[in-house]
């Protein structure tokens, strides 16, 4: 919402727009005064001075200013037999008080203004330096100039509310897409820094004995750090760009993603075995998927990273009855003080997250122990998040 140029123009200087008011409210009674036989004219001139600088105040002081413009109105004899003071000054001092102050305080205001502009005139009848007619309180010109602040009041109300409205849907939104992008890279340099790490140590353990593994877990290692470089690059060239490809490139950014078969094919040259159970077709929408990939990385770099003595995993992908469900399950041991897998961290908040967005739940803990049975070993992963039903499915 933009003003026009000239009130733009005069809200910047706000001094200038105060000289101006001052000139127009003083300038004609002057030169009344000075050109009509007015008597006792010192003292109107001197009623004139006292509301000039008055109004220099009637931002910070608005009752105050328009109280002591209305007696000065009272007490000048240019006025002097005319049925009221409609001077310049209580204009402007009634528009200040209507725009910078609440509605109750802008009539309770007008209303002892009223007043003081008949007493005001009384008292200088009773010492002679006007006549003894009386002065009408309720002004005309008063009145419309309040009206018109009033009106002026609620517009900058209701633009004020609209820009911190907007302001506060743009701070919304950035902090939206810093959530999303923080769990990107979070997700891609967790989950890559984890398979390299543990590629690498398998390519050293077996350098003297397998050879071959060795060499082939080497070039795994480089093709993992390629993906993560490439997915980083990708992420933070959206950020560098402008607004209109940021908005367009964040809808998109994490969507290109790989087969559940390629992250499982990933995790299995770093040592873990996963065995995959998906169905063949999956929900269209490409957010949904991103979402379902993403519980999956991450919960297998958990239990690559945290568990204890971790050999192997299962995952379980399932749509049916409207909605989809996603667990992960290892064979971890976590009934040991080093097993880690319980220790919340960011991963698991971004999985809750993004299930979350999608009205979904997700439960992560170790696995429920038969009554009177053995310690029970291994960690599931659980997300289920509902979906449109398209004749519901399941693997």
């Amino acid at each position: 919402m933009r003003r026009s140029k000239v009130p733009a123009w005069f809200a910047a200087r706000p001094r200038v727009l105060d000289v101006v008011v001052i000139l127009i409210a003083s300038v004609p009674q002057i030169v009344a005064l000075t050109v009509q036989d007015v008597p006792h004219e010192w003292l109107g001139q001197l009623c004139v001075a006292g509301g000039a600088v008055a109004l220099w105040w009637r931002r910070s002081h608005p009752l105050a200013v328009l109280l002591i413009v209305a007696a000065l109105a009272g007490f000048n004899p240019l006025y002097s037999g005319l049925p009221n003071a409609g001077n310049f000054e209580v204009m402007f001092a009634a528009y200040a008080l209507a725009v910078h102050t609440r509605l109750r305080t802008t009539v309770l205001g007008y209303l002892a203004s009223a007043l003081t502009i008949p007493v005001a005139g009384a008292l200088a009848a009773s010492v002679g330096v006007r006549d003894g007619a009386l002065l009408l309180g309720l002004q005309p010109m008063a009145l419309v100039a309040l009206a018109i602040g009033v009106a002026v009041r609620a517009s900058n109300s209701r633009r004020e509310a609209v820009e911190e409205l907007a302001a506060l849907r743009e701070e919304r939104a950035v902090s939206a897409e810093r959530a999303r992008i923080t769990a990107e890279m979070h997700d891609v340099v967790a989950h890559s820094a984890t398979v390299m790490i543990a590629l690498a140590g398998g390519a050293r353990a077996g350098w003297e004995k397998h050879p071959e593994r060795a060499r082939a877990a080497l070039e795994q290692l480089g093709t993992v750090g390629a993906q993560a470089l490439e997915d980083m690059q990708r992420t933070l060239r959206v950020l560098r760009e402008g607004d209109a490809v940021l908005d367009a490139g964040l809808a998109h950014s994490g969507h290109n993603i790989p087969p559940f078969d390629e992250l499982v094919r990933v995790f299995a040259a770093a040592g873990l075995n996963v065995e995959l159970r998906a169905p063949d077709a999956l929900p269209d929408d490409p957010a949904l998927r991103t979402t379902l990939y993403r519980i999956v990385q991450e919960s297998l770099t958990n239990a690559l990273r945290h568990g204890a003595g971790v050999t192997r995993a299962t995952v379980d992908v399932t749509w049916l009855d409207g909605a989809v469900t996603v667990s992960v399950t290892d064979d971890g041991d976590t009934t040991g003080p080093s097993s880690g897998a319980a220790q919340p961290g960011f991963g698991l908040l971004a999985m809750r997250e993004r299930t979350a967005a999608f009205g979904g739940t997700l439960d992560a803990g170790p696995l429920a122990q038969e009554p009177g049975g053995p310690p029970t070993r291994g960690w599931r992963t659980r997300a289920t998040i509902p979906i449109a039903t398209r004749g519901g499915r399941s693997g």
